[in-house]
């Protein structure tokens, strides 16, 4: 048995988000297939975190094992033949066998992009529309209260494996 990390960039625009759920298209239940197709084996992929319904990824790191003998770069290539244009692996590798995705995460960074005043099209699925203009100083003096080291447990899942909940 040997772990394969994938770091995986999509568009999620027309996925149910990360989470496998039936009857659903989602982003871990299209890298399941993928693998299967590859391998033959059936494989739960296990992501550093679980997105939403419409929500992109540029570096979600991803973690899966296998019985296959294929390399690591071999890996991203197939899966990559083997998955739809919008999901797409840019980068595989072989961690250690008990790497785990979100206990050995050492940092993840969001970006949250908000569009306002007349809607563009360019950034229909990518940022959240806001028909009027913004107070763009009333914003940058309420972020001030977001600077520092703060306790995010309230926004934890019930029995997450954290290391610690202040970021």
């Amino acid at each position: 048995m040997r772990a394969i990390r994938l770091l995986l960039a999509y568009d999620g625009t027309a996925y149910a988000g990360w989470q496998i759920q039936p009857n659903q298209r989602t982003i871990q239940g299209m890298l399941s297939d993928a693998v299967r197709r590859v391998s033959g084996e059936d494989v739960r992929p296990l992501a550093s975190g679980r997105t939403d319904a419409g929500v992109h990824a540029l570096g979600q790191v991803v973690v899966f094992r296998t019985e296959s003998s294929l390399p690591a770069d071999v890996w991203g290539r197939a899966l990559n033949a083997n998955l739809p244009q919008d999901i797409r692996v840019r980068y595989a590798d072989e961690p250690p066998l008990e790497f785990h995705p979100i206990r050995d995460a050492q940092a993840k960074r969001y970006r949250y992009l908000i569009q306002d005043g007349s809607p563009l099209p360019f950034w229909q699925n990518k940022a959240w529309q806001v028909p009027r203009a913004l107070k763009d100083k009333a914003m940058q003096e309420a972020a001030v209260r977001l600077l520092g080291t703060h306790d995010f447990s309230a926004f934890e899942t019930s029995g997450a494996p954290r290391k610690t909940s202040v970021r």
